[in-house]
């Protein structure tokens, strides 16, 4: 009596398993290039908040530093370079609405910082400052 044993897979199962395989990671390949914008979108919006606070933190120090009538009221925009390129920062200063908080005696001025690359504005920023 001969025994025959099997060793291995076909060449046709190969075929079939490679294949398979190959439909399968197609969705899983599209998710990587889908990572790859949120990630970018996510590092800018992270950027922008982050000079939002710096020019709002810059206009409490000069708040600080000058006094209130220092900050005029108006809009300013600067065109970012540097390590920055792409970036518009935003600064609106305002007599605020009544009822908006204010203390009563008080004078106020509402400051909006906004950052946007591209088009899109990424980040916002609202503060209020105070004259007692």
């Amino acid at each position: 009596m001969k025994r025959t044993t099997q060793q291995g897979f076909t060449l046709l199962e190969l075929v079939l398993v490679i294949v398979v395989v190959a439909l399968a990671s197609v969705p899983i390949l599209g998710q990587f290039s889908q990572a790859g914008q949120s990630l970018l979108l996510n590092e800018e919006i992270q950027t922008a908040g982050q000079l939002a606070q710096e020019r709002a933190e810059l206009l409490l120090a000069t708040r600080r530093e000058q006094g209130y009538a220092a900050i005029a009221t108006g809009t300013t925009s600067e065109i970012l370079t540097g390590n920055y390129a792409g970036y518009t920062r935003t600064v609106t200063v305002n007599e605020p609405p009544s009822g908006t908080g204010c203390a009563v005696g008080a004078t106020c001025k509402e400051v909006l910082v906004s950052v946007a690359r591209g088009g899109s504005q990424r980040a916002a920023l609202t503060l209020m400052l105070v004259d007692y």
